[in-house]
């Protein structure tokens, strides 16, 4: 057996410090124990069980409620040892064997043992239980998990993941209570536990924190975790705050207002808008604002091509060359300036630039020339005609060309977008009925009900390794959102990015996995199954007397390292 971080020389440095040390310490600043960060979301909490959800706050709160066998830090964007404390693999890469912490108890007081892990990897490779972790941990095949030893668990797999470890964090793969859902899970109800409205006693983790109290529409709230085992260098125990209060804001503009009046001490997303508003008031609000790099999320407009009752719209989505039409049509130099107050930059593939390890600058670029979208268009057999001295779309068959399009109620960015879409598309004959509904609502259209044509929404990306774009690029992917789940690939290029995908899964050399997935956004952009828009820069703020605050790209961006976290005096 050999230590398996050999593709990144520190992990196995990192192992080696915490063994020698014979403490979970972390390196940040001393602080001080005490008081209360607070900070702003709106959207309103679907349910606190990540493995049925896959909206970034749920992710946020379950890093702060659980921990995974490994975490990612939030500055190297490396995996790290969290409840496993050391790890090794087979010359084959096939056997991983992770060695447990020991003496750990949940934040009910019971203890960790190795079958909490084995309770939790078998809800993972239940397909009956839809998740992001099965999405990933399962692309490679089914892993089979068996305890060895006194405090170890053993995975074995049936070919070689090279990304295994990131997907064992606790915004993917946190690991549960046995003692607290396996009859929940025996039953088949498994996915409701963990609701909105559960009893913040049965939220039981081995994160920093435990859940508090929800307020439906007004705030969530978590308190110190009295049993967390890390501790600081002088052996005080974390987190140092007593807890964190999420508010629930309506929209961004109260969460700017928020901001201003000091109520809110950080927050992850500030509006292009008001970044100069908020710098002119730093000093008064000993505030910091912060650019912290372009977006790795991938935005943009995607269409429903599932099976319904309406072939006749689905026929124009799944038109190649209806969805290069809109691409050309789509003005994103115009975005830019006007919704993100030239904070950003025009969106052509799924990667950004500021994923500097893994983008394509070779990808296709379709940008603004309604020629081209017109003759796309004629190419496909639509006609363009003039009713009421305004250009009309329509089909071979003689249907006009109309369609819904949503976005999230509380986005003004998002909103601001739309409407230069509706317009954009208007100039090709394409009448857009817009409208925002709230968040809950429209995932449950795009991942439930169908009921939806098209979309503009964010999909984050916290992660710049290929490996957290499984559940999005695979056919079978609970994220694939205009077709998600397919049993077999729809289309030949989906086909083809479903092998680049396990292929860039499935070997160590990075030059060949770079290749890989340079194709698979070669494809993407070339399909535009999403009408890639902007990548904005992300800005961050937080007030100054935040100890140890070290705000990064990835989600949460202030609050990634939260036991860390401290209010200096």
């Amino acid at each position: 057996m050999r230590a398996i971080q050999s593709y990144r020389l520190h992990y196995v440095l990192l192992v080696a410090l915490f063994l020698s040390s014979g403490v979970s310490f972390t390196g940040a600043s001393a602080g001080r124990k005490g008081g209360t960060i607070v900070t702003a979301t709106f959207t309103d909490v679907r349910t606190f069980n990540a493995f049925s959800s896959t909206d970034t706050e749920t992710k946020t709160y379950s890093r702060l409620i659980h921990a995974g066998l490994t975490q990612l830090n939030g500055l190297t964007q490396q995996p790290e040892p969290s409840l496993a404390e050391s790890w090794e693999t087979s010359e084959d890469e096939l056997t991983w064997t992770f060695h447990l912490r020991k003496a750990l108890k949940w934040s009910d007081g019971e203890p960790f043992v190795p079958d909490d892990v084995l309770f939790t990897m078998n809800i993972v490779n239940d397909p009956n239980v839809p998740s992001s972790a099965h999405d990933s941990l399962t692309s490679k095949g089914k892993i089979e998990w068996s305890i060895v030893g006194e405090n170890a668990i053993q995975a074995r797999m049936h070919s070689k993941f090279v990304t295994f470890l990131r997907h064992l964090e606790p915004g993917t793969c946190p690991i549960l209570p046995k003692h607290k859902w396996e009859k929940s899970y025996r039953e088949g109800h498994f996915a409701d536990t963990m609701r909105a409205d559960m009893n913040p006693e049965d939220s039981v983790g081995l994160g920093p924190f435990r859940l508090g109290a929800y307020i439906p529409g007004q705030k969530v709230t978590f308190v110190r975790n009295p049993f967390y085992w890390k501790t600081a260098r002088r052996g005080t125990a974390l987190p140092y705050l007593n807890g964190i209060t999420f508010l629930i804001l309506g929209n961004q503009d109260q969460i700017e207002l928020r901001i201003e009046s000091g109520e809110i001490d950080t927050y992850q997303n500030i509006r292009p808008s008001d970044v100069q508003t908020l710098r002119e008031k730093e000093n008064a609000l000993q505030l910091e604002v912060k650019n912290a790099g372009a977006s790795m999320d991938m935005e943009g407009v995607f269409f429903n091509q599932n099976d319904s009752e309406n072939p006749i719209k689905r026929a124009w989505f799944a038109d190649k060359n209806f969805r290069l039409a809109v691409a050309h049509a789509i003005d994103r130099d115009t975005l830019v300036k006007n919704c993100f107050y030239g904070q950003g930059f025009p969106a052509f593939g799924p990667e950004s630039p500021g994923n500097k390890l893994w983008f394509n600058p070779k990808v296709p670029r379709f940008g603004f020339d309604l020629k081209s979208a017109h003759q796309l268009l004629l190419k496909s057999g639509f006609q363009f005609k003039t009713e009421a001295g305004k250009p009309r779309l329509f089909d071979a068959k003689g249907n006009a060309v109309r369609f819904s399009l949503y976005t999230n109620s509380g986005s003004s960015v998002h909103n601001a977008e739309c409407i230069l879409i509706v317009s954009d598309l208007a100039k090709l004959g394409i009448e857009v009925d817009y409208s925002v509904i709230d968040f809950a609502t429209l995932v449950n259209r795009i991942n439930v009900t169908f009921d939806y044509d098209a979309v503009l929404l964010g999909m984050s990306h916290d992660d710049p390794d290929p490996a957290e774009r499984l559940n999005a690029f695979l056919s079978s992917g609970s994220l694939h959102f205009w077709r998600p789940r397919q049993l077999q690939p729809y289309t030949p290029w989906e086909k083809r990015i479903d092998q680049l995908m396990n292929a860039t899964m499935s070997t160590s050399d990075a030059e060949e996995r770079k290749k890989y997935y340079d194709e698979v956004q070669v494809i993407l952009a070339e399909q535009q199954p999403m009408i890639f828009t902007v990548h904005p820069y992300v800005f961050v703020c937080a007030k100054k007397k935040i100890g140890n605050m070290k705000p990064g790209i990835s989600r949460h961006r202030t609050l990634w390292n939260a036991e860390e976290l401290y209010w200096e005096q």
